[in-house]
Formats: structure tokens, C-alpha cells, sequence
């Protein structure tokens, strides 16, 4: 898993050639302070460069470009391995994400109804959430080697493999992806994170609740604090919604190795068992 310990802020001031002044920043990240600091000081470097030489500002890395800044909140070992089988963080809006190395997830997005899908639907066709949890099932029966739990989101589907592991970057996942129309964005990221992720407490604009104050790692003490009061207020108002239900598993298998401990924390943080509004 690429999942940076350390993030780090380099800024300068620059004057292009044309005489404008402009205040620029970096982050660089790694496992620990010195090698992000030293990271971020480099990107700072070529972006001064880059504008000093009259050059165009870099374009904004698209989602799934690169690891994201995110808070580390816990850390899961599996048997004998050094690395983290597993790592939860806290993403840009507040929500708790759970990143695994080998268990796979996979984000399928319903599409909007097309003109004739809203035909069908008049004549007693079958709905767009039923037409694609058809094509799910259809994909997921395709893949034998595997059982695989679907749970229904506020946007869609998740699914979860639970009785083998998967390589984020082999092809027998991109094929997976593909078939089943996964999100390519989150396809992206799972490439340079090289983890599986999903995202485990609802969306705070979801519960009625502002973005948190700032982005990780918050330095400055009045905004730890605005948002430690951000983060008390999210947990009590999210805890009366959950983020998936589960709907049904493809396959006669049972979780096997780190899924058994990974599935568990899954769907009790989700509260995918509880009849509650989808966040």
C-alpha cells in the first residue's frame, strides 16, 4: 500500500517573466518528516522553474493521480507480515476510509436513466437500480473464483470479496473493474495506492453538516480545535445514518485470512445491518 505517513509544505515566492509575482506551494509526502519535507522542497523547485521559465502552472492532479492526503487513524497487521494488511484514515471531508492491500472493493455508480430506460420503466420495465444490480450479479457470477458481498450505497453499489485476496494492479482486477462498470476515478486511485478503499461513515452534506475547517494536517491550533468541535458534532448527528446496506452475496464461500477481521470492522462502521437512511 502507498499510504504516506508524513506530509510535508514547501511555499516561495516566484516572479514569472513577465514581470508578475506569484505565491506558490507543494506538498510532498513519505514515511516520514525529513523525507517529506525533502519531497516537498523538490516539487516547490520544479514548479518555481517551471514559471521562472515562463512556463504555464502545472494543471491540477485529477482524483486518483496520486496517494491522498489523508489523516492515519489505525493501523491492522495481519499473521506475520510487516506491512499493514489494512489502514484506516480520515479523507478530505471527515469520513473514515478503510484502505486494504489485498480485500477488494469495488464502487459501482447508478447512472442517470436514459430516455428509453424511463420508457421501459413506464411499461413495467425493470428500474435503472434494477437493471444494474442485474448486470452486477451477471459480472460478479462470471468471476467464479471469488465470493463477493454487495451492499447498496446512496449512489449505487459496493461489493466485497471475501474469500480471496486481489492485486490491486494485476489484470484480472482491471478486467473485474471493467465489467463491471466500476468507477474509473476510484479505479485510478486504487492504481497509485495500490490499495482497495471504501469509504466506512456517511458524507457529512449528507447529514445536513458543513465541510470539517481545513485539511489535514491541521497545524494551527485554533484550527485543531475548530476542528475537533467539527469532528464531535459529525460523529453524534452521522451516528443516526448508515453508509451501505448490505443486500446479498454471489457465491457459497466464507471469509477466509484478513476478510474475516476486515469485514467485520466493515460492516459494523457502516451499520450496513441497520435500518437506517443511506449517507
Amino acid at each position: 500500500m502507498h499510504i504516506p505517513s508524513a506530509w510535508a509544505k514547501a511555499s516561495a515566492d516566484v516572479t514569472s517573466p513577465d514581470g508578475s509575482a506569484h505565491a506558490v506551494s507543494a506538498w510532498g509526502w513519505g514515511e516520514d518528516e525529513w523525507t517529506a519535507r525533502k519531497a516537498a522542497a523538490g516539487r516547490l523547485q520544479r514548479v518555481l522553474d517551471r514559471i521562472r521559465c515562463g512556463e504555464p502552472f502545472p494543471a491540477r492532479y485529477s482524483y486518483g493521480s496520486r496517494p491522498l492526503r489523508e489523516e492515519i487513524l489505525e493501523r491492522f497487521t495481519g499473521g506475520a507480515q510487516a506491512q499493514p494488511v489494512a489502514v484506516l484514515t480520515r479523507n478530505s471531508y471527515g469520513a473514515q476510509v478503510l484502505n486494504a492491500s489485498r480485500l477488494l472493493f469495488l464502487d459501482v455508480d447508478l447512472q442517470p436513466p436514459t430516455i428509453m430506460q424511463r420508457l421501459r420503466r413506464l411499461f413495467g420495465g425493470p428500474s435503472t437500480e434494477e437493471s444494474t444490480l442485474a448486470r452486477l450479479r451477471q459480472a460478479l457470477h462470471a468471476h467464479a473464483q471469488a465470493t463477493f458481498r454487495i451492499y447498496r450505497t446512496a449512489s449505487g453499489f459496493r461489493v466485497l470479496a471475501i474469500d480471496r485476496e486481489f492485486d490491486p494492479a494485476a489484470s484480472d482486477v482491471r478486467q473485474l473493474m471493467q465489467a463491471t462498470d466500476t468507477d474509473p476515478a476510484y479505479a485510478r486511485l486504487c492504481l497509485a495506492q495500490r490499495s482497495f478503499r471504501a469509504r466506512l461513515t456517511p458524507k457529512p452534506w449528507r447529514c445536513q453538516l458543513p465541510l470539517p475547517p481545513g485539511r489535514h494536517p491541521r497545524s494551527d491550533s485554533a484550527l485543531q480545535r475548530s476542528f475537533a468541535s467539527w469532528l464531535r458534532e459529525y460523529e453524534n448527528v452521522s451516528a443516526a445514518y448508515a453508509s451501505c446496506r448490505y443486500l446479498e452475496t454471489v457465491g457459497s464461500g466464507r471469509p477466509r485470512g484478513d476478510a474475516v477481521q476486515l469485514l467485520a470492522l466493515h460492516d459494523r462502521i457502516t451499520r450496513c445491518d441497520q435500518s437506517l437512511p443511506l449517507a
